[in-house]
């Protein structure tokens, strides 16, 4: 599973730990200010909200965070904190059923979102990544967690430029929009949470569609 090559012992610890960090870079994020408000961020009732939303600008680490929330909601826990750590566990099924939706499958899939998934993804969970008709990822199944305990969730990978009514049928436990969905896409996808009560999180760039800001963003309780 793992492509670390053992045939060579290395010269000295750092570079195993150089190595183990490449390998595994899950594990080993150092999350920045606005990853850890997103990840940790708690209504009033001290638990995580039902929705989140990540907004920021360029460069801020907004869709390795939601990724990292996605393969980490497939797993039930988040590899990067420590055990003992409050936000470790996540209260969710496994295996579970997820959906991430994108702006497109040309770019925001085949350019950003898939070779992203593809180095955050332990190798230890031997992920089968499953391409769509263009060829471009479609879903991604976790046979195995980062620890290599029995896994099963699969993420549907969808593209803005499908029908809204495509969005329908699906009870998804959980649903992360990187960058805001057209608005009959968001209602056709979130009739599902109402059997499942899945979370759901925003990471985007507030420059479009404008019903995000009146609906949630100017209501939310915390602003980073």
């Amino acid at each position: 599973m793992s492509s670390i090559d053992t045939s060579k012992p290395p010269e000295n610890k750092a570079e195993l730990d150089a190595k183990i960090r490449k390998e595994y870079p899950l594990f080993f994020i150092e999350m920045n200010y606005a990853q850890d408000r997103f990840v940790r961020i708690k209504n009033s009732k001290g638990v995580t909200p039902r929705r989140r939303i990540f907004e920021a600008g360029n460069k801020c680490g907004k869709t390795m965070g939601g990724l990292m929330e996605d393969i980490a909601h497939m797993m039930g826990f988040r590899p990067w904190l420590l055990k003992t750590d409050p936000d470790y566990r996540i209260p969710i099924k496994v295996p579970n059923i997820g959906m991430l939706g994108c702006e497109t499958y040309k770019h925001s899939v085949a350019e950003k979102i898939e070779p992203m998934l593809r180095w955050l993804v332990p190798s230890t969970c031997q992920p089968v990544f499953k391409p769509g008709p263009t060829g471009v990822l479609n879903v991604l199944t976790l046979p195995f967690d980062a620890k290599g305990g029995k896994c099963g969730s699969k993420m549907h990978i969808r593209s803005y430029d499908e029908q809204a009514s495509t969005y329908e049928g699906q009870d998804y436990d959980w649903q992360h929009f990187d960058e805001p969905p057209p608005e009959p896409i968001l209602t056709a996808a979130e009739r599902g949470k109402i059997v499942t009560n899945a979370p759901s999180w925003f990471t985007m760039t507030p420059l479009k569609e404008a019903y995000i800001f009146d609906k949630f963003s100017s209501r939310a309780a915390i602003h980073a």
